[in-house]
């Protein structure tokens, strides 16, 4: 006997972009992300690609400074770090270019 088959949905590419954005936020691989959500990898793929592409060329995609959260850091640190093995990540944005958006 054979299942039946999930109806195929076509989503729009902001919501291509959400669904990036949740696995992107959750920590998954893409691989385990797609499996949890039933979709094929290939697909997400190519939609990440494609979203992000159209992000780099497409202004309405910047993100507003009004959205960014901003935290402050210290000039010094107040103790020494308790492991010399720190790993730390920037993401620098042009904060003039939102803002003019």
């Amino acid at each position: 006997m054979n299942q039946p088959t999930k109806p195929f949905t076509r989503l729009t590419p902001e919501q291509w972009q959400q669904i990036i954005g949740q696995q992107m936020a959750c920590g998954l691989s893409q691989k385990a992300f797609c499996q949890t959500q039933n979709s094929s990898l290939a697909t997400f793929t190519n939609w990440k690609r494609k979203v992000k592409s159209d992000a780099d060329t497409d202004s309405t995609n910047v993100v507003q400074a009004s959205d960014l959260e901003l935290i402050e850091l210290p000039n010094k640190l107040s103790e020494p770090p308790a492991s010399s093995n720190w790993h730390i990540e920037l993401e620098l944005l042009d904060i003039l270019a939102l803002l003019e958006h």
